[in-house]
């Protein structure tokens, strides 16, 4: 189908702000190229029906420098084909190498896996999260940390699976994870046979998940704006001493998503950064 591509021209110290808010807005995909001016050229796509208009994304845009810069509609698009065609397997966190390539290519069946790296394929698709954005590595990086014997799991926004995929070869007994979007349980089961681990999909949302407590550890790799309010209910699926580690976090929203979760009964344990990103460990108070 037809899609909606907004476009416009920025100061580069203001994308990764600007992004997080297209994707609260309903965004399907990004992208961005530097101008000989200093200033990014950004496309937003949208569906086609969507009306995302610039003041109301919040943030104030406008005024910080933020121009629209075009509007069209275009014909429906395999995003990641060009990816794809120049995809090549990466390093994450500590113990990870991951292929994002097609298992079909014949260059994908050559591959030099680095002493101590465990492999994981995920096929860059429609789903997000193959591990490539630093959100995805934060998350990986802190739960490398932990010891996952035995526990059981809960990956809210699942996408490709890699979290879950990733729980698993640490230890995890039981991993479950869910998405909003309809395309994002197929991948996994998909990337679930590519990679001989088992854990557990389904489209929706935690209002599917019957409300007890039933996990010591969620992963939640989400834009704060998108998860924040569904956060209660997360938190009561977790055990007594339970953990969660929270992504997908701009550096300068870290404050408020940690007072947030401080309201619900959760203190850091454990933070990690890159770039402008941020990701927390948190533990329910009173666990030791």
């Amino acid at each position: 189908m037809p899609h909606l591509r907004l476009t416009y021209l920025l100061p580069a110290d203001l994308e990764d702000p600007f992004v997080a808010d297209l994707f609260a807005a309903g965004t399907l995909g990004i992208q961005s190229v530097a101008g000989a001016d200093g200033r990014l050229r950004l496309s937003a796509w949208f569906p086609e029906d969507a009306t995302p208009d610039l003041e109301a994304l919040g943030g104030g845009w406008q005024a910080r420098g933020v121009d629209a810069a075009g509007r069209e509609i275009e014909p429906d698009t395999d995003w990641l084909a060009l990816y794809r065609e120049r995809a090549q397997p990466f390093l994450v966190g500590r113990t990870f190498l991951v292929d994002p390539r097609e298992p079909g290519e014949p260059a994908a069946s050559v591959l030099d896996l680095p002493p101590g790296r465990r492999l994981l394929r995920l096929p860059a698709r429609g789903a997000f999260g193959t591990g490539s954005h630093e959100s995805t590595g934060l998350a990986l990086a802190l739960l490398e940390e932990m010891d996952l014997a035995g526990r059981r799991v809960l990956d809210v926004g699942s996408g490709t699976g890699v979290l879950c995929f990733a729980a698993l070869v640490g230890g995890a007994r039981l991993a479950v994870g869910f998405d909003v979007d309809l395309t994002a349980p197929f991948h996994g089961l998909e990337n679930r046979r590519l990679n001989h681990l088992d854990p557990s999909f389904f489209a929706g949302t935690v209002a599917a998940l019957r409300p007890v407590p039933a996990f010591d550890l969620a992963l939640i790799n989400v834009v704060p704006e998108q998860i924040l309010p569904e956060l209660p209910q997360i938190v009561r699926l977790l055990r007594p001493g339970g953990e969660a580690i929270l992504s997908g976090i701009l550096v300068e929203r870290g404050r408020q998503v940690l007072e947030r979760v401080g309201g619900l009964g959760l203190a850091l344990a454990a933070r990690q950064e890159a770039g402008d990103w941020v990701a927390f460990r948190v533990r329910l108070r009173g666990a030791g």
